[in-house]
This record gives C-alpha cells, sequence and structure tokens, in this order.
C-alpha cells in the first residue's frame, strides 16, 4: 500500500493543480506523506505546509531541476532541503530568467509560424516556472491541437519547429545546490534517460537515491532500479510525478510512491540530515 507520493507538481510549475489542492487529495487518498516538487522552484512549498498543518499529513520540501548531462536530459529532485536557503533561490532566479528568454523566443517562432499566440496567453498559464507545457496548454485551447502531447510531438520537442534551446543547468551543479541548502539528491525516473551507466557518476557528484518507482518504469526497470540502489547504497524513491488529471501526464495521484517500510527509510534519512546539518 502507498503511503507517501514523494513526486507532485502544482500550479507554481506545470501541475494543474493549486499547492492546498494537492494536500486536499492527499488526504481524501489517506497519505501519510507527499513532497511537493515543482520544476525549478519551490514556490509551491508554503503554501502546501500551511494547509497540511494540524491534518497529520507530512509535506516534504522538494525540488526538481531540469539538468543537461552530454546532451541528455537529467531531472535531478532535491528532498528536505531549505527551500529558503540564497543558494537555492539564487540558482532559481537565474533558471527563471533563462525560462522566460526562452519563452519568448518560442512565441516568436509559433508566430512566424502563423500560429496566433501571444507571450501574455502563455503567462497567464504560468506560474513562477514558465515552461513549454504552458505554450502548449495555449496551443490547445485554441484548437490547434487536441491535446498537450500532439503540441509536443508536432512543434515543441527537441528538433522540432518552435524548439529552442535551454540554458543548460548540469546534474552536479544541480546536487551540490541542494546538499548546500541541506537536503539530498535523487536521479529522477532514470528509464526515461535510457544511460543506466551515468548512475556512477552522479554518485561522485553527491547523489544519494535514485526514482525507483515512476509511472514511466516498467516491471523489468523497476527491479533494476531497485538492484541498483542496494548495490550502491542509495536511497530508493518514488512518487506518481503528478501534474494534473488533465496534464497530458500518464500518471494518476499516488498510483505510485513508497510503502510504509521504504518511507520510514526516506523520513529517517530526512531526520538525519536535518540533525547533522
Amino acid at each position: 500500500m502507498i503511503v507517501a507520493d514523494l513526486h507532485l507538481h502544482t500550479q507554481a510549475s506545470d501541475g494543474l493543480y493549486t499547492p492546498e489542492e494537492i494536500v486536499s487529495l492527499a488526504l481524501s487518498k489517506k497519505l501519510t506523506a507527499i513532497a511537493i516538487t515543482d520544476h525549478d522552484t519551490v514556490d509551491g512549498i508554503d503554501a502546501a505546509l500551511a494547509a497540511a498543518q494540524n491534518t497529520g499529513l507530512l509535506v516534504f520540501p522538494g525540488i526538481e531541476f531540469s539538468t543537461t548531462y552530454e546532451d541528455k536530459e537529467v531531472h535531478i529532485l532535491g528532498y528536505c532541503l531549505n527551500h529558503k536557503s540564497t543558494v537555492i533561490q539564487g540558482l532559481i532566479k537565474e533558471l527563471n530568467e533563462s525560462r522566460f528568454r526562452r519563452l519568448e523566443a518560442m512565441v516568436r517562432k509559433l508566430r512566424d509560424l502563423d500560429y496566433q499566440i501571444t507571450l501574455d496567453e502563455v503567462l497567464e498559464k504560468t506560474g513562477t516556472a514558465p515552461g513549454r507545457p504552458h505554450v502548449a496548454r495555449v496551443l490547445v485551447e485554441k484548437g490547434y491541437f487536441p491535446n498537450i502531447a500532439a503540441a509536443f510531438d508536432n512543434l515543441l520537442e527537441k528538433g522540432r519547429p518552435a524548439y529552442v534551446k535551454r540554458f543548460k543547468l548540469t546534474p552536479q551543479a544541480a546536487i551540490n545546490a541542494i546538499e548546500a541548502a541541506g537536503g539530498f539528491s535523487v536521479w529522477a525516473h532514470p528509464g526515461q534517460v535510457e544511460d543506466d551507466g551515468l548512475l556512477t557518476k552522479f554518485i561522485t557528484y553527491g547523489l544519494k537515491g535514485i526514482e525507483v518507482y515512476h509511472p514511466e518504469h516498467d516491471a523489468a526497470q523497476t527491479v533494476l532500479y531497485e538492484q541498483l540502489a542496494q548495490k550502491h547504497h542509495l536511497l530508493a524513491t518514488g512518487g506518481s510525478d503528478y501534474h494534473g488529471d488533465n496534464s497530458g501526464q500518464r500518471s494518476n495521484f499516488a498510483e505510485f510512491g513508497l510503502t510504509r517500510r521504504k518511507f520510514d527509510i526516506f523520513k529517517y534519512y530526512c531526520e538525519q540530515i536535518r540533525n547533522t546539518g
């Protein structure tokens, strides 16, 4: 039985629901804990913590950094960090500035391709971490595509006409920032990268865990990542990567995550980090 969903997105990044609504969903599922892990922002954490007060639900501060390693997109999750740390806030500011520049360039490309879309329309859909999903939602609402996946496949994926390169944060820089903020780092959905050999490199950077349980991992991958976590003495984490029921993502809330025993290990590790920080 899943008691903790440790990979959740809110309207602070590209999720459809507010932090308060995510907390409400967690309570309805009778979860013990959640982690708010928005893309390149921590702006949803305080609202989630406030909403969970006096409910018994544990909310762990987190973040999901989008990084690049040798032209591969690698997502690094940070857990149990001080989300108000000047290191984290400084890095987020740098990333947000690059996101806005990228967004402007994407909108220009789309307009050159005769898509009637404005920057203001996209910004209305965003929290503090604007990105391609927000552009896709506007395109879907305007009737250009039936869903977000189609917008990505036709225009926004790498190599497509409206794609714009993003600022390349490295996994090492993300891991270092998370550690400097008193947290620990986890490789998110490694199965999507299709290069498990990178794990040993990331461990040398200070990686402490691997996301084993994720909707994009099939049964064989889940077993493999369980074995790799055990072999390298890494924390095994998991979550639904939930963005909202109509977000174009595959997962449902709390369908993936940690069982009681695995969550107790995660919680203990967080407590040890805080006690030694």
